[in-house]
Formats: C-alpha cells, sequence, structure tokens
C-alpha cells in the first residue's frame, strides 16, 4: 500500500499537535512538594506574614527546628550563590545571624546560619536547593526536630535555625575529568533525548499515520458512498 504524501503530512502535523498539547499540560501545573515535618502556611496581605509555632504538640509545648544544607558549587559561584540565598532568607522574613567564609587553595567555601520563621521552612528549603543546584549541586539535607516546653524558649528559638555549608570545587579535583564534564553532560542529556525521541515520537508518528489513513481511506470514502446512495434514493423516489 503506497502512502500519499499529504497522508503524511498530516500524520507528522497530528503527531506535532499531540506531543505540543502533552507538553503543554506536564508543564501547566507545578508539582505540588508534601512534607510531613513541615506546615507551611505563608499568607500574602498587606505584605504581612504570620509566623506560627511549628507543629506544637500541646499549649505548653513548642518543636524546634534545626536543618543543615551542603552543597559543593562549580568554580567562582559561590559569590552568586550566598547572594542569593541571603536574598531568599529575607524573602522568607528571616536573617542571617552568621556567616563566615574562607579562601584556601584557590577555592571559596563557607558557612551561612540563617533563622527562619517555622511557617516559612518548607518553602525555603525547596528554594535554597534550587538555588545551590542551578550553581552546583546538593550534597546532604538533615532536618532535625526537638519538642521543648514553650516556657523555656527565647525569641530567637522561635525561629528555625537553617545551617547552610558550602564549598567550591577546587581546580586540583577537576582535571582532565573536570574539564570534559561538561562535554559528557551535554552528549547524555543529547544521547537522553534521542533516546526519548525514539521511544515516544517514532510510535506516535505511526499511530497518527494509521489514524489518517483510517479516516482518508476508511471513513470518507464510506461516508461518501452513503451520501452518494442517499442522493441516488431521492432522486428516485423525486422521479
Amino acid at each position: 500500500m503506497r502512502v500519499k504524501k499529504k497522508e503524511i503530512v498530516a500524520a507528522v502535523t497530528l503527531s506535532t499537535a499531540v506531543l505540543l498539547l502533552t507538553i503543554y499540560l506536564s508543564t501547566k501545573h507545578t508539582p505540588q512538594y508534601s512534607a510531613s515535618l513541615y506546615i507551611c502556611s505563608e499568607n500574602s496581605g498587606n505584605n504581612l506574614r504570620s509566623i506560627q509555632s511549628f507543629s506544637p504538640t500541646s499549649q505548653t509545648q513548642y518543636q524546634l527546628i534545626t536543618e543543615t544544607i551542603e552543597g559543593e558549587l562549580e568554580k567562582g559561584a559561590f559569590e552568586d550563590t550566598v547572594d542569593r540565598l541571603t536574598v531568599l532568607t529575607d524573602e522568607k522574613y528571616g536573617y542571617v545571624k552568621s556567616l563566615r567564609i574562607t579562601y584556601k587553595d584557590d577555592a571559596w567555601s563557607g558557612q551561612m546560619l540563617c533563622k527562619i520563621p517555622p511557617a516559612n521552612v518548607t518553602s525555603f528549603t525547596f528554594n535554597a536547593r534550587a538555588i545551590i543546584d542551578s550553581n552546583g549541586t546538593v550534597t546532604y539535607i538533615n532536618i532535625s526536630v526537638e519538642t521543648v516546653n514553650a516556657s523555656d524558649i527565647t525569641l530567637e528559638e522561635e525561629f528555625s535555625s537553617i545551617t547552610i555549608n558550602l564549598k567550591e570545587k577546587k581546580p586540583s579535583d577537576a582535571g582532565i575529568g573536570g574539564s570534559l564534564e561538561p562535554v559528557t553532560k551535554i552528549l547524555s542529556a543529547s544521547m537522553l533525548w534521542i533516546a526519548q525521541g525514539l521511544i515516544v515520537v517514532l510510535p506516535l508518528c505511526f499511530v497518527s499515520l494509521g489514524i489518517v489513513l483510517l479516516f482518508n481511506r476508511g471513513i470518507i470514502p464510506l461516508w461518501k458512498n452513503l451520501l452518494k446512495g442517499s442522493r441516488r434514493i431521492s432522486e428516485k423516489e423525486a422521479k
């Protein structure tokens, strides 16, 4: 069976439309993260946020959150990462309590201690991870929750403590492998896209072609024959 050129074009057009619709629907809704350890309620109104206690077990108890995030940054990305994390801390109505920075062996490293309202800890954690991942890799996250008496905590302790340890990759750690790393990432990403294309696009094109052939050589001719038959019947009845 010979496939006409216009049928191939119609199948490709149908496949493209299905792919675009799928991509649109998959990106329309942002993923919702859930964490059983957090109660995250960020209320915006007249630039006011209600700072709530973190999962209080009773009126006399309070749960303190401490968190540690560690990340390894690309060379030269330390300053930008610290600046963006500082801005994020301000946006979440917290403050940077301490910042220690060290320059050694041609690489920066440091530690940030951020104080964040408990209600904003969840969103801060996800955003901080995204910032670090954009300039390197998050290597470690640890969360600790301690229940204490509400009367024993101070005003400062009502804020969650998030310690962020950052370090740049040292030039000696890179070597030939480090210089080839961007190339290997591009090649691996390209191979992944090609594999996905072969797995998804080709079957979709064949299915679309089958649908086009079904309509063009099956349903449409059948509909035309039925239409011609009804016209002949009506002409005979008119005579």
